[in-house]
């Protein structure tokens, strides 16, 4: 299992009980998949740069999750049906050591060949 990061940005008109009922909501979908929520932020009503459907404000929640690869397109699927989740990103933690990718020789894709 890796360590993933999962952001989401809930609506601004949540009061704190349906806000809190979106988290559970979003802590089910990772734990029904077999994955684990191992800590929640809750970050607070901020600004939003650009307009995400209509809204220009709105509550930020930050996880720290353990799932499987496979498991994390299942994930952002179901992310995607949760109306009251405005955006939401999901991506490998950076505490996770990344395996180097392997060069290219510099000449084997590199080259064109010559127009005759």
């Amino acid at each position: 299992m890796r360590d993933y990061e999962l952001t989401f940005i809930g609506k601004p008109d949540l009061d704190t009980t349906n806000l809190n009922a979106l988290v559970e909501r979003v802590k089910g979908i990772v734990t029904a998949d077999g994955g684990s929520v191992l800590k929640t932020d809750m970050w607070g009503m901020r600004h939003l740069t650009y307009p995400i459907r209509k809204y220009r404000d709105g509550h930020y929640v930050h996880m720290l999750i353990k799932a499987e690869g496979g498991t994390v397109a299942r994930i952002e699927q179901r992310l995607g049906l949760v109306e009251d989740a405005i955006r939401y990103l999901l991506v490998l933690s950076e505490d996770e050591p990344v395996a180097a990718v392997p060069e290219a020789a510099s000449g084997d894709s590199a080259e064109t060949p010559a127009a005759a």
